[in-house]
């Protein structure tokens, strides 16, 4: 796909998807929107590449306007040449559409008029990016207004608000760049920060927006310093609120109506014997949980709750240099901190602490996003507060109740928490304000704390409610609250949409008649959990499509005839469901996604049978192994990983989402990643991936059996790969003509069963019955076609740029003596002064708990050019080898340069650190040597031996080998052991690689039969 039809598909389905249904659409294309969504196609320098380039079925034309005029006619032109390419032959969204493919030459006349502005202005701005002549002419701006209302055409009345509609919008006096203009007057952070203006203003979300309040808002928004000073100069122009109107009215329509951080309504001001506290910090997102003791009577267990921004299973708190491990709830997108006896307590001295100073929290977060037993951190805060409010919070029944702190609620019950200190200022005020409050005698707070009940809290007047949560001003009080809550949160074209297989519940506070009008969704409510004190007034539903094919639902809270408010629910477009067959999908040489099947699937390269005149294992490489610890299961019927893949292979393909949920259901809460990756490494199954490299598609592979360079007994040893059903598996342990024996696997992970036979023709013949493939030495096969690293680097910097103007949140760097990420103190990122190519990673802007990979390179002439990177893996080793080679060449380093692998001839084990995984692609190849994904081993150093350093096996309790001092950053911690690799496929993946094969010294050579227990 040319670069500039791959850019117009990406600017489509961020702009005009089935969730905008009948909303306004706007061509939001600044520069730091496109490093953005377009990051992985080289951002705003990649977008202005491409309308360089131009489409591939036009000639070479004098400017991008006459490119425009010849893509407005050919949209609908059914004479046009054979070679233009719609949008819908290669999305089926826009199948028979006639969808635009003029979109990149749009979004580059934003980008012109958003940017920093040369000279002569608008015209000169588009020559000077696209170095053809622009004038301001007529030919040029009718060619313009042309494209610009052949989209308004297309979108609003050709497919009638299907994808959403846009309007050519004109800001200011000039009517063909003002349409442009018009498209980025609110940036990212604007988007960000408008909530605040909205709450200040005491709007409702989807409110109707009067003149005059359009004018009351303006006003305010010129004196906002929290806007950024391009949007306040506009809201004080009279020529830019029309457009600013419409941008505004879709803003507060997609607010969730929660209160934002940093309002006004949220600031700290001493209040009738003030509160002592300090400004709640944005990063004050550690809160606190109390859950109801399991072992005393009217007790509380304390717990802390962090938002789930990664995709990971676990995490830990350190608080006080005192680690407290959480675990993911994934209905709630929350880390939970422990409750054993020993955590509670040291949550409980931060609750304690809290109530007079801010505290510091290091958020260790366990990212095996890349199978790579990496660890990420973030600093956050507990805010300081005497007074807590609580409230009961339905998540997930499988979960129990939990009492969170939140805003004070609408109606029914909540809780206060207080320090001595300020219970001697609450209970009096309390008391004198008549309050219907119940003192509670509770266990489990800090020494002196005391909680107390308010059971009524509609009776509550907009005062009280000011004095309790110590705000600064009393506001109105709404009728009722209606709001989204966790969910695989997504941003396209400004608007949040939710992952169809992680879609938010519904939470709403209302009278007790309130009901929800949801047309297309089934809603579940989720039982509450009755208490003593009252009712909650905050209900929570689950949510399921009913009408699977609608993107966009609006959901009402009504009580009786009125409605009380509102929201739309935006679902992200699926990309189609597989039903029993695989679609067209394999690896590249590099491990990139393709949509044929030319590539590698399984253990097969482009589907058809290998060539066998060299395709056999000789005598030489073929190793006699010993008998490995036999699985105790009986059945695969049994195992949770041998499930999945039965559902994958009656399905072919299932969403990312639905695979992990299943497995976390199937495999008792083991990790999903860590599955994926090895049935991935084994050939069992394809993971497909987006632009951005976040896995999206899991992919059912044809079941086989091939040859393996080892032998037992004496008897050649064959691997299974492919997506099997539970019957294929129990047709292998039944079949007569073979010796199937099946490894004790890594808990949660599926047993890897080999089998011995007499010969490769007597398994071939017996896989045409079972209705297998048959390969004879893949591992061979995927080494000497896999990918190079300089190849991958060639690849990853064609779509670089020189900036990246995206928001930068939580960046890291990654540093290569160890292969760590560590935070970076600036929002940019800067490639060290003597490393040739470093490798950065930050918070994906557009999905939540998602990141993104960028690799910084320093070319020859002094600049830099930064591309993102699908495959991390890759990144990691081009920064790696990086690193060794300036060791070499700057600091004489001979032994890091090329990199040692380290490899034992004897055992034919290949060691790397897990944190220096193999990309994809090459980790196939070694693990179809053995069939089965590498052991994990956590080695740490035992001292020096001749200049190198032996390395103690904890699980095995013994020295395994010595490594290189390149390694000394890599211990302690996790390697990987990929078995029964012949010499042949090492020397091979480390010459891919740039790296050197080393040994892995022997025990005696090293230590003798030294043990950790000696």
């Amino acid at each position: 796909m040319s670069r500039f039809v791959a850019w117009n598909d990406l600017l489509l389905s961020e702009f005009f998807s089935a969730a905008s249904e009948n909303e306004d659409v706007w061509i939001r294309a600044t520069r730091a929107e496109l490093d953005s969504f377009g990051l992985h196609l080289g951002g705003a320098e990649g977008l202005i590449g491409a309308v360089r380039s131009g489409a591939p079925w036009l000639p070479s034309l004098p400017n991008c306007s006459v490119a425009a005029r010849i893509l407005v006619e050919q949209r609908r032109d059914r004479f046009r040449t054979r070679l233009y390419l719609d949008p819908g032959a290669f999305n089926p969204t826009y199948l028979g559409t006639f969808a635009p493919a003029y979109l990149p030459i749009l979004a580059l006349w934003v980008l012109a008029a958003s940017d920093e502005q040369a000279d002569g202005g608008f015209y000169t701005s588009v020559q000077r990016l696209l170095g053809k002549p622009f004038k301001n002419e007529a030919k040029v701006t009718e060619a313009m207004s042309g494209a610009w209302h052949d989209l308004e055409a297309w979108s609003s009345r050709e497919c009638d608000g299907r994808f959403g509609s846009f309007h050519c919008r004109v800001l200011g006096k000039h009517r063909f760049v003002g349409i442009p203009r018009s498209q980025g007057l609110i940036s990212r952070q604007d988007g960000r920060n408008l909530p605040k203006l909205f709450w200040d203003a005491r709007l409702r979300p989807r409110q109707v927006l009067t003149d005059a309040m359009l004018a009351s808002l303006f006003a305010r928004g010129c004196e906002s310093p929290f806007l950024t000073r391009p949007l306040r100069s506009a809201m004080a122009k009279p020529e830019y609120r029309p457009p600013l109107a419409a941008l505004l009215r879709k803003l507060l329509g997609s607010w969730d109506g929660n209160r934002p951080k940093g309002s006004q309504a949220g600031t700290d001001q001493p209040i009738n014997g003030p509160l002592t506290k300090e400004p709640v910090d944005a990063k004050t997102s550690v809160t606190l949980v109390l859950l109801p003791s399991q072992e005393v009577p009217n007790g509380w267990d304390v717990c802390w709750s962090f938002p789930a921004v990664v995709d990971a299973l676990r995490c830990s708190l350190e608080i006080g240099g005192q680690r407290l491990p959480a675990v993911l709830h994934r209905a709630s997108a929350s880390f939970l901190t422990d409750v054993s006896k020993h955590h509670v307590r040291q949550s409980l001295a931060a609750l304690s602490a809290s109530a007079s100073t801010q505290i510091e929290v290091l958020v260790q977060l366990d990212d095996d996003s890349a199978g790579t037993c990496c660890d990420q951190y973030r600093k956050e805060l507990i805010r300081q507060t005497p007074r807590r409010i609580l409230a009961w919070n339905s998540i997930d029944p499988r979960f129990g109740q939990q009492l969170i702190e939140r805003d004070i609620p609408l109606y029914g019950v909540f809780y206060l928490i207080c320090a001595p200190v300020d219970w001697a200022r609450t209970d009096p005020w309390l008391r004198r304000e008549r309050i219907s409050f119940e003192p509670m005698k509770v266990s489990g707070l800090p020494s002196g704390w005391r909680m107390a009940c308010i059971q009524r809290a509609e009776r509550l007047t907009a005062e009280h409610r000011r004095y309790l949560a110590d705000a600064s001003e009393a506001t109105d009080v709404p009728s009722a609250r209606l709001q989204m809550v966790g969910g695989g949160r997504l941003l396209r074209g400004g608007a949040r949409l939710f992952a169809s297989y992680d879609l938010p519940a519904i939470e709403f506070e209302g009278p007790p008649e309130a009901f929800l009008d949801a047309p297309g969704l089934q809603l579940s409510e989720v039982p509450q959990r009755p208490a003593k004190e009252g009712q909650s007034g905050i209900r929570r539903f689950l949510v399921d499509l009913l009408d699977v094919k609608s993107r966009s639902f609006d959901i009402r809270l009504v009580a009786g005839s009125t409605e009380l408010a509102n929201i739309r629910l935006r679902v992200a477009d699926p990309d189609g469901e597989g039903r029993g067959a695989a679609r067209n999908f394999s690896l590249d040489p590099l491990g990139f996604p393709i949509s044929t099947t030319a590539g590698l699937h399984g253990n097969r390269i482009g589907g058809a049978h290998q060539d066998s005149t060299n395709g056999v294992w000789h005598n030489e490489q073929m190793q006699e192994v010993r008998t490995t610890a036999a699985w105790p299961g009986e059945s695969f019927a049994e195992s949770g990983a041998a499930q999945f893949l039965d559902t994958l292979a009656a399905r072919g393909s299932i969403f990312y989402g639905e695979a992990r949920d299943q497995i976390s259901r199937l495999s008792g809460g083991s990790n999903p990643i860590s599955l994926l990756m090895d049935l991935r490494a084994r050939g069992c199954l394809e993971i497909e991936t987006d632009g951005k490299g976040h896995f999206a598609r899991i992919h059912g592979v044809a079941p086989s059996l091939y040859g393996l360079p080892a032998t037992q007994d004496g008897l050649p040893l064959f691997g299974v790969s492919g997506t099997l059903r539970l019957a294929q598996w129990t047709l292998l342990q039944a079949n007569e003509n073979f010796m199937v024996i099946a490894a004790d696997p890594m808990p949660g992970h599926l047993p890897a069963l080999r089998v011995a036979a007499i010969d490769g023709h007597s398994v071939q013949a017996e896989c045409s019955s079972m209705g297998f493939l048959f390969a004879l030495c893949p591992a061979r096969d995927v080494a000497l076609w896999a990918g190079t690293l300089r190849q991958a680097r060639e690849a990853a910097e064609s779509l670089g740029t020189e900036t990246v103007s995206a928001e930068l949140g939580h960046l890291h760097r990654l540093k290569a003596d160890s292969a760590r990420f560590v935070p970076v103190g600036e929002p940019r990122m800067s490639i060290d002064r003597e490393c040739g190519a470093q490798l950065f990673r930050f918070d994906d802007p557009q999905a939540t708990a998602m990141q993104l990979y960028v690799l910084g390179v320093r070319r020859a002439d002094g600049t830099s050019r930064y591309s993102h990177v699908p495959d991390s893996r890759w990144g990691v080793w081009i920064s790696q080898l990086a690193f060794a080679e300036m060791l070499k060449e700057k600091h004489g380093r001979d032994d890091a340069f090329p990199w040692p692998l380290h490899y034992d001839a004897g055992s034919r084990d290949l060691w790397v650190p897990a944190r220096l995984r193999p990309p994809a692609v090459l980790e196939r190849a070694l693990a179809l040597c053995s069939g089965n994904g590498p052991a994990i081993h956590f080695l740490s150093s035992a001292g020096d031996a001749d200049g190198r350093a032996p390395v103690l096996d904890s699980y095995a309790g013994r020295v395994v080998g010595a490594i290189s001092h390149v390694y000394r950053e890599f211990v302690p911690g996790h390697w990987l052991r990929y078995s029964w690799v012949p010499k042949e496929i090492a020397q091979k993946v480390a010459t891919l690689l740039g790296c050197a094969l080393e040994p892995f010294a022997s025990v005696s050579a090293v230590r003798g039969p030294e043990t950790l227990n000696a």
